[in-house]
């Protein structure tokens, strides 16, 4: 048995809920029963609702960003290539892909800021851009424009597809 495999079935016999087991990768509906604080992804401590507009646009030029969807916000990175992220909290996909990009958010071009957006309340941007599942990324211009959109996707994707508007 290779390394993954057991470390899988390891990591399967500690979860406390159901998990979906897809070739080469796991999907876990929740956290496994041993983690501990220190083993927990944590978010920055200043976050978008601390800074002033000008502050936080300065910020997220400088090194890209990954912030909670607020018309405030999305209004204040219009210097930035602003990328729509539909999340819901009940997609497994979704997840993973809020997953990887707090894992790689180093990876983030600067200039470029992701809005997790949030699919279940969001109607009148689902309906702006139609969308019309979650998991969904749309590229917007500064004038709120959907430039590109594309479905699925992680870190990766993202960077490729705001490095081919540039």
């Amino acid at each position: 048995m290779s390394n993954a495999a057991a470390v899988s079935r390891f990591a399967l016999s500690r979860l406390t809920c159901p998990a979906l087991v897809l070739p080469g990768m796991l999907v876990a509906a929740a956290l496994l029963s041993s983690a501990t604080p220190a083993q927990t992804m944590t978010i920055p401590a200043k976050s978008e609702s601390t800074m002033n507009g000008a502050a936080m646009t300065d910020t997220m030029k400088k090194s890209g960003s990954y912030v909670t969807y607020t018309k405030a916000a999305f209004e204040a990175a219009k210097g930035t290539q602003r990328v729509l992220f539909f999340h819901a909290t009940w997609c497994p996909n979704c997840k993973a892909a809020d997953a990887d990009i707090k894992k790689n958010l180093s990876q983030l071009p600067a200039g470029v800021t992701i809005f997790k957006t949030d699919y279940d309340k969001e109607t009148a941007l689902k309906q702006q851009y139609g969308i019309t599942y979650q998991h969904t990324f749309v590229l917007v211009d500064a004038q709120g424009k959907a430039l590109k959109k594309w479905a699925g996707g992680n870190l990766r994707e993202i960077i490729a597809n705001t490095k081919k508007v540039n």
